[in-house]
This record gives C-alpha cells, sequence and structure tokens, in this order.
C-alpha cells in the first residue's frame, strides 16, 4: 500500500503540528509505504519513507497559492499510488482542489482510497461538509467529531484518532540554566509557562489574569508567556497582557519565537494551556504532547479538545481563579500532583505516541 501525504511541505524548522504530524506517522508506519511532499534541498527523513520535492520553497504557516498550484498538478499528473493522506485545515480553496483532483482520477479509473485529517478545526462549522472531501474523515479528538457531528456530517465516514508527537529527550542541567539565563530567570526560580497564542481566544489573558493570584502565594515563580507572532493582532495583543500585568515586574516574561522551545518546556515547572480556541493549531497542540511526554503538570481548558489529556488538571475557560489555584498546587509537588504526572506519560506512551497513531493509520489505510 503506497500512500501518498498530501500537506504543507515535511521541512525543518519543526514548528508546525500538522506537518510534524506528517513526518512521525510517515517513519512509524509499519504496512503501508509513505511518500510525502517536500522542497527541494530538504535532509530525507530516512528509513521507508519516499520524498518528493513538489514544493518550490519552505513554505509558511499558510502555502502560498503557487505552492497550491504545484500540489494540485501533482495530484493530477502524477504517479497517483494506492492512497491520499490528506492533512491540512479544511479551507474552501483546498478542498475545492482536492475535490477537482479526486473527480478527474476517478474519471480516468483510479479508486484508491482518501483519507482526510482535520489538521485544525475550521473557524466555523457551518456548511463543513462542503469542505470534507476524504472517503474517510479523521478527527483528532472526540470533541471535533461531536462538533461534526452536530453539523451533519455522517458518522460513517468519521474516525476518531488523536494527534502524536514524538517524545523529546529530557534536557541536560546546563541547558536548563542556559534557557534561565536567556530569559533572565534566576536558576532557583519555577517557571510557569503558557505556550500560546496571544491574540486567538482567551487563554493568554487567562494567564496574565491568574499571574497576581499565583505570585503571591510562590513569589519565587516565574510566568512566561511565550506567543509567536503568527497574525497582524499579535503586537497589540502582547501590549494589551503586557499593560495587564505591568505591576508584577519582571517576575512575568514575554517572549516571542522560542528558539529552543524543547529546552524551555524541560526548564518549566507546570505547563498552563488555558486555551478555549485552538484555531490554527491541531486539537491536541504539539507542545502539550511533547510535555505530556516530558512528565510536566498541565493545567488546560475543560469543555474542548484538551479534554483528550485525561491527566491533566482543568479549569473553566477563563477562570482565571481557578487557574491560579491550579498552578499554586502543581507547584507544591505533592504525591497527588506526582501521581498524575506518571500518569501522564503512561497516557502519551498509550495514545499520543507516533507508533500509536502510525498503527491506527496503517489499519485504516488497509482494513484487510
Amino acid at each position: 500500500m503506497r500512500v501518498l501525504f498530501v500537506s504543507k511541505p515535511v521541512v525543518p524548522p519543526w514548528n508546525d503540528g500538522s506537518k510534524n504530524l506528517v513526518r512521525d506517522l510517515a517513519m512509524n508506519l509499519s504496512r503501508a509505504t509513505p511518500t510525502i511532499m517536500v522542497s527541494p534541498g530538504s535532509t530525507p527523513l530516512g528509513g521507508r519513507v519516499h520524498e518528493e520535492p513538489v514544493y518550490g520553497e519552505r513554505g509558511s504557516f499558510a502555502p502560498t497559492l503557487t505552492a497550491n498550484a504545484r500540489v494540485l498538478a501533482r495530484l493530477m499528473l502524477g504517479d497517483p499510488m494506492d492512497a491520499w493522506h490528506f492533512v491540512f485545515a479544511p479551507n474552501r480553496a483546498s478542498s475545492s482542489a482536492a475535490w477537482l483532483a479526486k473527480s478527474s482520477r476517478r474519471r480516468r479509473g483510479w479508486r484508491g482510497q482518501v483519507v482526510q485529517t482535520i489538521a485544525s478545526v475550521p473557524r466555523s462549522f457551518r456548511g463543513v461538509n462542503s469542505l470534507l472531501f476524504g472517503d474517510v474523515v479523521v478527527a483528532q479528538s472526540e470533541h471535533t467529531r461531536a462538533r461534526l457531528l452536530g453539523a451533519g456530517v455522517a458518522a460513517a465516514h468519521l474516525r476518531v484518532i488523536l494527534p502524536c508527537a514524538s517524545a523529546p529527550k529530557a534536557c541536560e542541567q546546563i541547558e536548563i540554566d542556559a534557557v534561565k539565563e536567556a530569559l533572565s530567570v534566576p536558576k532557583n526560580s519555577p517557571i510557569v509557562l503558557y505556550p500560546g497564542d496571544a491574540e486567538i481566544g482567551t487563554g493568554a489573558r487567562t494567564v496574565a489574569e491568574a499571574a497576581a493570584g499565583v505570585l503571591a502565594e510562590i513569589p519565587e515563580a516565574t510566568v512566561v508567556l511565550a506567543c509567536r507572532m503568527k497574525t497582524e493582532r499579535a503586537a497589540g495583543a502582547m501590549q494589551a497582557l503586557k499593560h495587564l500585568v505591568r505591576d508584577l515586574g519582571d517576575r512575568v516574561r514575554f517572549v516571542g519565537d522560542v528558539p529552543n522551545m524543547h529546552a524551555l518546556l524541560c526548564a518549566s515547572s507546570v505547563i498552563a494551556m488555558p486555551a478555549d480556541d485552538l484555531y490554527g493549531k491541531v486539537d491536541v497542540p504539539l507542545v502539550v504532547i511533547e510535555a505530556l511526554a516530558l512528565g510536566k503538570p498541565l493545567v488546560l481548558a475543560r469543555n474542548g479538545p484538551l479534554e483528550s489529556v485525561q491527566t491533566a488538571r482543568f479549569v473553566d475557560p477563563g477562570d482565571s481563579t481557578e487557574l491560579a489555584h491550579e498552578v499554586v498546587r502543581a507547584l507544591a509537588a505533592s504525591a497527588a500532583v506526582k501521581s498524575e504526572v506518571e500518569a501522564g506519560v503512561r497516557l502519551y506512551e498509550e495514545r499520543f505516541s507516533p507508533a500509536v497513531a502510525a498503527r491506527a493509520y496503517d489499519d485504516l489505510y488497509d482494513p484487510g
């Protein structure tokens, strides 16, 4: 079974949940033979993974029209293989192109299976059926599956396979010290990390509003908001957050693109991600899965896809008081917290590891 992955270019930097998902699946499939789309000159992943230089550039969070045209040409004219696996956020342009390519190939006799993984949910589920073209549509959480069903998508076409990420290695103390030094954080200061968007949803604001309560109980702590500047609104949102915590001084730090998120995760004592809007992200963001694998306490938003991380502690979106309470509890490192962390590592191995996800997709490509 030869499977062609259709996605953004699967090349560094590895800071995008959807292309990381393709990389990790491709490298862990045991029955299907994967082909991924890359840019010229990219370093091969090795193993059983085949690469095609479909893209002319490394790409960005949003591929250009030229890049999309190259992908469409590949689908229409290249080797169709046995199955196509699309991994991207449903949108009108890409879904229309996929429908066109699929219909054209079907008219020419191709009967391969088309799998569509919803890499991140659309802004609205209204009319979502028109964006779904896969013979099988994969939601990355039960929460997203429920929303699709509520929007009228037929249950027979839906599957749930949780996202995955490779487990990062534990850091050496020298790496942890270096990242704290770079942030001007004292070596003995526990870090409370928010690794999310500033301008989307209420997650960043909730963390900023909770900071005073956390620091009142744990004055030696440092709250770090690591927010990439992904949209035009990010800078303004960041300024508003800085104004909100202006009285807390340097005990609250703001950083944009993090050169070594792995080391920052290792250096952090608690990951606070009360995100009520994961637009543009996989249902369980890469950084949350990596933190789970590293054995970090997690405080997440309830009533959303993050509830897939069953071992985390959950707070209502926007409830900064509850968030502060849960963060302080996690920083206490009690026996109960240690037990939750150990359960989280087991949950990663059982449900979020690439090997587990790849087995599920192998079965999906070839049920026999």
